[in-house]
């Protein structure tokens, strides 16, 4: 009896492993982007590299101060940028006396779930700002999601991203650096 419930469980977790947990759905694709929001009101950027995969590949464009820069990172080098974009935005509440306030939103305009339904491509926009036009990063992406055992992973991402510093009432950009 006990070696046919061995046999049962290693049945049970193949499965999930080959199968169930590799499935997906456009609802799964939402709540992905519900739970990135989150994250990223909360500033948790280790919950927002635990959604890359490890074989993440991020490639994008970002445009700021007149200058476009190209990259492509991995998972490690994504996790170092987000962290470090999250740092920014906690120095700059700091220097604006503490007032400023995270918004996020984000536009799902395709999903496209692939038919063995393994993975989805998803294109949208999004607005990462901080106080109305302190800090603006606006962006177009697609997406390619993954499910790996049972968690969905981003595995790669390509987007074009425009950052704004300033605006009406702000302070100017070399007046915000200067120490």
């Amino acid at each position: 009896m006990k070696q046919i419930a061995i046999v049962i469980a290693l049945c049970v977790g193949a499965w999930f492993f080959f199968v169930g947990g590799r499935k997906l759905d456009e609802a799964m694709v939402r709540d992905y982007y519900q739970k990135e929001a989150h994250d990223v009101y909360a500033r948790d950027a280790d919950a927002l590299c635990k959604r890359l995969s490890r074989k993440a590949v991020i490639e994008g464009k970002v445009t700021a101060m007149g200058r476009t820069v190209e990259s492509s990172q991995t998972r490690d080098e994504a996790c170092e940028t987000m962290k470090t974009n999250l740092e920014l935005f906690r120095t700059v509440g700091d220097r604006m006396g503490g007032i400023l306030t995270i918004e996020y939103d984000y536009h799902i305009d395709n999903i496209e779930v692939a038919t063995d339904r393994k993975s989805a491509t998803v294109s949208g926009t999004s607005v990462l700002k901080m106080g109305e036009s302190v800090l603006q990063y606006k962006s177009n992406f697609t997406q390619r999601l993954e499910r790996e055992l049972g968690q969905m992973r981003l595995v790669h991402s390509n987007g074009v991203t425009v950052v704004r510093l300033g605006g009406a009432g702000a302070m100017s950009q070399s007046d915000f650096f200067r120490k």
